[in-house]
């Protein structure tokens, strides 16, 4: 065979290369979608090395691809919080193509961080003439450590209108905070907060013996359910004549009863928390028949972050004491009714009983009365007489006080009639003495007595 030349290899290949090579047209095509059994395939950019963290409040910079006009801006109200204190982190993407379909964001995270979802709002504004889709993504992070801490933002993948698959993240920027140490004997659950406020306290009108309600709602940043119940259950102390329950307290949903104006100064990281403690007033009084108590007065305290030194010393929130009085049954008057009314009560359970005793009584006759009956039943359908005997056998034996065992002596002290025995006792000869054999009448006759005369007061 021929050996093939280099040179001539070389030349063959550029040829099919040349003819193999795309035309390029004036007009640009659309890309089309990649498609793998039909579905479109997702095209995955890789990992995306994050840059280095920096100290800046808001910045737009990160790592990855962003689409077409599309700016993602990220900003942490503080770089330098206090240990435990809660401050935000804002997310804004804005759209002024308006080519976003999808956004998917997540909490930003780290080392001794903790982040929980406040809101996700979508709205459009107006920039440079244009308007422009605006995506707010809002969270409320504590820094749980002091000290150096790195606030990481996750991957933000966007899906573009029009696209089968997106070939867009970006990873905002990270940021390098300086968490500031509390004091370490002071307890975890002391809410560190610019402030914290007592509001809408008040007390239902109170009835002896029955369960009244005392009510409050603590508003600030940081706080929880635990933090609440710790500090507010420590200073419940009941007062004589009143008991107090434990507090149950839970998120406060509802409206606020705050001015527009004044609701636009609370902070987005502010929660309020109701707070409500059962009371049961005594119905023991004096000899008016009043009563009253001083509920507890509280002291919450907190720690503020805008201290020199937060938590060299502790600030309160303060609910002051107050009095209730109600109406309760005063002594003497309370022992009058009991005498009062002491014959009515031996009466009634005296009734009760009696009545007990006759329903009772009515239900052991009737129970007798329908086994009597069903007794009798079962001896008229005998047809003979060894079948007539066994069949009275078993009723004997199943009375409530079985006859055993079943002789005429036995039966006469258990209250027979003559006449019943006398019957009995042809009902054994005939089933004994094989020559004497009874007449269908004879044995009907029989039969009757023993049915009619069976004693009823055998089945009770």
């Amino acid at each position: 065979m021929r050996r093939l030349e280099p040179r001539f290899l070389l030349l063959t290949l550029i040829g099919l290369a040349v003819i193999t090579a795309p035309v390029r047209a004036d007009i640009p095509l659309p890309k089309p979608d990649r498609e793998t059994d039909r579905f479109a395939e997702v095209v995955e950019l890789g990992p995306i090395e994050p840059l280095p963290p920096i100290a800046r409040v808001s910045s737009q910079a990160g790592a990855g691809r962003l689409p077409e006009g599309v700016i993602v801006t990220t900003e942490v109200s503080r770089l330098d919080p206090v240990q435990r204190q809660v401050f935000l982190v804002t997310q804004t993407v804005l759209d002024p193509a308006r080519q976003l379909r999808e956004v998917e964001v997540h909490r930003p995270e780290g080392e001794g961080i903790d982040a929980r979802p406040l809101a996700v709002t979508r709205d459009t504004v107006e920039i440079d003439g244009r308007l422009v889709d605006r995506r707010h993504y809002r969270w409320a992070v504590q820094a749980l450590r002091g000290g150096e801490l790195r606030l990481r933002f996750s991957r933000i993948d966007f899906e573009v209108v029009g696209s089968a698959q997106s070939e867009y993240a970006f990873v905002p920027v990270a940021r390098r905070l300086e968490v500031v140490e509390l004091p370490t004997h002071l307890p975890s659950y002391l809410p560190v907060t610019p402030g914290l406020i007592i509001e809408q306290a008040e007390v239902a009108p109170l009835v002896a013996g029955e369960p009244g309600r005392w009510r409050f709602r603590v508003r600030g940043e940081g706080l929880s359910e635990e933090a609440l119940s710790r500090l507010i259950g420590a200073q419940l102390v009941a007062p004589p004549g009143l008991r107090l329950d434990a507090p149950d307290i839970h998120a406060f949903s509802g409206e606020s009863t705050q001015t527009p104006a004044a609701a636009e100064r609370v902070s987005p990281l502010a929660a309020s928390w109701q707070v409500n403690i059962s009371l049961l007033p005594s119905v023991d009084g004096g000899a008016d028949g009043r009563r009253d108590a001083r509920l507890p007065g509280l002291r919450l305290p907190y720690i503020d972050p805008r201290a020199a030194e937060p938590g060299a010393e502790l600030d309160y929130a303060r609910l002051a004491a107050e009095q209730v009085t109600w109406e309760a049954e005063p002594t003497a008057r309370r022992f009058a009714a009991l005498w009062t009314a002491l014959p009515w009560l031996l009466v009634g359970l005296l009734g009760a009983v009696g009545l007990g005793a006759a329903a009772r009584w009515v239900w052991r006759r009737w129970q007798a009365y329908a086994s009597r009956r069903a007794a009798r039943e079962r001896l008229l359908a005998a047809d003979e007489p060894a079948s007539l005997r066994r069949q009275l056998l078993v009723e004997l034996a199943a009375l409530p006080h079985p006859v055993r065992p079943v002789t005429r002596e036995r039966l006469a002290r258990r209250g027979a009639s003559e006449a019943w025995l006398a019957a009995f006792a042809s009902l054994e000869s005939w089933c004994f003495d094989p020559r004497r054999s009874p007449e269908r009448a004879e044995f009907a006759a029989v039969r009757q007595v023993l049915v009619a005369r069976l004693p009823g007061h055998w089945f009770r």
